[in-house]
């Protein structure tokens, strides 16, 4: 095998299956670089991305949010809550909550709303970058 095998799944099912040749994705520690033969590894994902690099040398970016990521053996497991490719982001939604939780942040109703829209505002914002709208 020339590169590791890269599983990622969602609560909709698995998003992705293959072998690749590296990734690079942010935990909430920082960001992790993976090719072939990486040691063991456990790490947790808020709202990030993931870089995937194929065997042909062809990459694609995707949003990676809230979950974790393990490496055993040449295996890359990624267990998100919210997995997408940068070209199949709805910009106009992603626009449409970021407005929405500034909004509700300037609004200021209560501590649970300003912490709920903060946090929506970091998966729209994530969106934004990642399709390369921000």
């Amino acid at each position: 095998m020339e590169g590791f095998i890269l599983k990622v799944v969602t609560p909709e099912g698995e998003a992705f299956s293959g072998e690749v040749k590296g990734i690079l994705l942010r935990t909430t520690e920082g960001d992790v670089g993976i090719l072939k033969g990486h040691i063991r590894y456990v790490a947790t994902l808020s709202e990030g991305y993931l870089k995937i690099r194929f065997l042909d040398g062809s990459e694609r970016l995707a949003t990676c949010m809230n979950g974790f990521v393990s490496v055993q053996d040449d295996v890359v497991r990624i267990i998100v809550k919210c997995f997408e490719y940068a070209d199949e982001i709805d910009v106009e939604r992603a626009q449409a909550a970021k407005e929405k939780a500034e909004k509700r942040i300037a609004d200021h109703r209560s501590d649970t709303d300003v912490i709920l829209a903060e946090a929506k505002l970091k998966r729209a914002l994530t969106r934004l970058r990642v399709s390369g709208n921000l």
